[in-house]
């Protein structure tokens, strides 16, 4: 079974690249991707899984908590159905094969992949049952430290919600260039906006991402593709600005409303 994180970090590259070229090709490979994380739940759960465990910090007191965290995580992977695992991951590999890609051998987050898709999926025996305490063992010590998660996070849920923190240096010098203008408004608030700026931009990008839904709506779509736009603008009306979520939330309607344009 092919290791989700190892399909992931590949698709991040080439974003990037599709960014840093100007390729359009690129980009429109990777938003096939995203397409189907919406469409399929099994594809949707492991990237799930796979961002937390990442993306996990916790503090010295919260040692017991991380671990009963990390188990709740592991025990999501274990309860899908693993020939649909094998037969999306497949999909998805052999889509970028079609299209000339090799996924990525080396990366930043490999050993950390490697250990969640062992601890997802691989059948308890007396024979490995070591090799798994070292992969709980290894989840159980990651996180990220705590000055990453209040300072550094200011960078990497917008840019890099898809590329990896190895990519954030090239990304400040090479990318900015490339960034659409409500990114790099985005971008620039989200670095140095006060709260006022922060919150006048998450309004303003959620009712710029229903007058674009409202719109496709008046156009011909089929039923399924109406039903989408329909769900996806109640859940846009639902929202309302918290600081605690700005950065999360403004990447995901930021990034929505690309693709809505």
């Amino acid at each position: 079974m092919q290791n989700f994180g190892q399909i992931h970090e590949t698709f991040k590259d080439i974003l990037a690249n599709g960014i840093a070229d100007g390729n359009g090709e690129y980009k429109k490979l990777f938003k096939s991707y995203t397409k189907a994380l919406k469409e399929n739940s099994v594809l949707r759960t492991q990237f799930n899984v796979f961002d937390t465990i990442e993306n996990k910090v916790i503090t010295p007191n919260e040692i017991e908590k991380s671990k009963l965290f990390i188990d709740e995580c592991i025990s999501i992977l274990q309860e899908l159905d693993k020939s649909k695992v094998n037969e999306s991951n497949k999909k998805l590999v052999n889509y970028l094969t079609k299209k000339g890609f090799t996924l990525v051998a080396d990366y930043e987050n490999k050993d950390l992949h490697e250990h969640i898709h062992k601890l997802g999926f691989l059948k308890k025996t007396a024979s490995n049952i070591n090799s798994i305490v070292e992969s709980k063992l290894f989840l159980n010590s990651h996180s990220k430290p705590i000055q990453e998660a209040t300072i550094k996070k200011v960078v990497e849920p917008y840019m890099n919600k898809f590329m990896g923190p190895a990519m954030i240096e090239k990304f400040n010098s090479k990318y900015m260039s490339k960034l659409s203008e409500t990114e790099k408004k985005a971008f620039k608030i989200i670095c140095n906006g006060t709260e006022e700026e922060k919150e006048s931009l998450y309004k303003g990008t959620l009712l710029e991402c229903v007058d674009l839904i409202n719109n496709k709506l008046n156009e011909e779509s089929s039923i399924d593709e109406k039903d989408t736009f329909l769900r996806v603008k109640d859940k846009l009306l639902r929202y309302s600005y918290s600081s605690d979520k700005f950065i999360s939330e403004i990447s995901e309607i930021s990034y929505l409303k690309e693709t809505l344009i």
